[in-house]
Formats: C-alpha cells, structure tokens, sequence
C-alpha cells in the first residue's frame, strides 16, 4: 500500500489531537485530511459534502440550543437534535456512500479458535465525532493537571464495568480466556483508542448522554434515564455482532456512561471504553470466537 493512502488517516489523527489544542488544529487538519482523502481514494464522490452538511447541522443544533430568548426553543432543540442525531448515526454506520474503508491487516486470527479480525479505518465515524467534540460539547479536559483526577475517578468505574462485561461475553460463549501478545497490539490500540473509542464516546456519551441528562427539571432523574437510553443505543449499534453482542455492548455501555457521569469529561469513559477493549484483545478471544 503507497504511503499516500495513510497519509488521511495521520491527519485525521491530528485533528483528533487538535481538540486538546486549538480550534485552528483540528479544522486545518480536518480540511487537510478531506483533501488528502480525495487524493489517496480514501473518499470519493458526495463524502466532503456529507461532511459538510453533518458539520452544518452541528452547527445549526448549537445555535438553537444558544437561542435562551425564544419560547420556542424547546420544540426547535428537540427538532434540529433528533436530525443531527440521526444524520449522525447515519455517519457512524457507513450508511453514506463516498466513503471508503483502508483495511491495514486483513483477516488476521489473533488466538487458536478466534474469528478473523481486520483492523481498518475510514472517514465517517471520526469525522462524526470531532464535530460532536469541536462544535457541539466539548466536554474535554483542560489541562494534563485536570487529566490526573479524571482518570483515577475513572478507574474503579473500570475494573467494574470489565469484571461484568466479560464475565457476560464469557457466560454468553461469545468468546474465552486466551492470554496473548501480538505485535498488532502497538497498531491496533492507538486506532481504537482515537477513532473508536473517540468517536463512539463522543456520540453516545458527549452527544446522546449529555443532551439528554439536560432534559426536565429534576437533573438527577434525567441523568439516570439519559444513561440509560444513551448505553441501549450503543448496544443496538453492535448489531452486526448478533442479539448476544447487543446485550455485551449495552452493559458495557451502561459503564462508559456511568464513567462520564462520574467524571464529567469524554476521557473519562474513553478510558474505560478503551480499557475493556483492550483486555478483551489481550486477555480473551478477540474479536469472537469462530
């Protein structure tokens, strides 16, 4: 594969980092990695105007939620949401064509009895997940000071949420304790921590969770249910993975947005996110077994 065709990806990835730093970073880079996807094939056809298009809905639900003075912001707020919502989803999914997927291994088998398992990237979902994060909510840490605390609040939250959610996966026969290391850990790992993870956190935690948990008058009440119904969306996205990965995908989910709750800040549940997947790859069969 040229070295063209990676060359989106690493500036995806900068625009990922670009929203710890500056607004100017994650849109350069951004705009950067839409042009060098066209060249590279990575996207083709409608894709930047999709992108434009989530971006201008982003945009459009900050500016009626903003909009305090007019009595019918409610009704515009829930309205303008639900279609970012489910243009969002839509995104997440792959449902919108122009996109293509880089796979970097291909139909690998990572223990005896495992599924084979690829590692790609594609455009839709990070792209879906920094809008979320520059534009919408961005309920990032603020400093490596702020970063400290959010993690050890985070911690326990993990240890919880990945006793329950393989213990679920393991009675469920979904897959099996295999202990392993493999190099494709050191690629696999930063791909899921700063697409997936990100990506998938920003949506159902920085967007559904956080939006949601704002609704009616009793805060504590709307937190629960936001939880709730953000950690059930997320196990219905798992879908592919078949009814048992749903329920997995749901009780893990209901941890990441516990970990959110806890902490306040998107790193919070991307570090649990992060943390349950990666003892999946290297304690148990991953992805599945076959």
């Amino acid at each position: 594969m040229p070295v063209s065709a990676y060359l989106p990806f690493l500036l995806l990835l900068t625009a990922v980092f670009g929203l710890w730093m500056h607004r100017a970073i994650w849109i350069g880079a951004l705009l950067a990695a839409i042009v060098a996807g066209y060249f590279s094939g990575a996207l083709h056809g409608l894709a930047a105007l999709w992108i434009a298009l989530l971006a201008a809905l982003a945009l459009a639900y900050r500016r009626v939620r903003a909009n305090t003075g007019s009595s019918n912001r409610p009704v515009w707020q829930a309205l303008v949401g639900f279609l970012f919502f489910s243009y969002a989803l839509a995104m997440g999914l792959a449902l919108l064509p122009g996109f293509t997927r880089v796979v970097l291994v291909d139909a690998a088998s990572l223990s005896p009895g495992a599924a084979p398992y690829d590692i790609a990237v594609g455009f839709p979902k990070v792209v879906t997940g920094i809008l979320i994060l520059g534009l919408i909510n961005p309920v990032l840490v603020r400093s490596w000071g702020e970063l400290g605390p959010v993690l050890v609040r985070a911690m326990p939250v993990f240890a919880i949420t990945a006793l329950v959610a393989l213990v679920a996966v393991l009675l469920m026969g979904y897959t099996t304790f295999a202990p392993k290391w493999t190099a494709v850990f050191l690629l696999w790992a930063p791909i899921n921590l700063f697409f997936t993870c990100l990506s998938e956190e920003a949506f159902f935690r920085g967007f559904v969770q956080h939006e949601l948990s704002r609704v009616g008058s009793r805060p504590v009440l709307a937190a629960g249910i936001a939880l709730g119904i953000a950690a059930i969306l997320f196990g219905l996205a798992h879908f592919a993975g078949g009814s048992l990965y749903v329920c997995a995908a749901a009780i893990a989910g209901a941890g990441y947005g516990w970990a959110f709750l806890r902490t306040g800040r998107i790193e919070g549940s991307m570090a649990v996110h992060f943390g349950v997947n990666a003892t999946h790859f290297l304690l148990f069969t991953y992805p599945r077994l076959a």
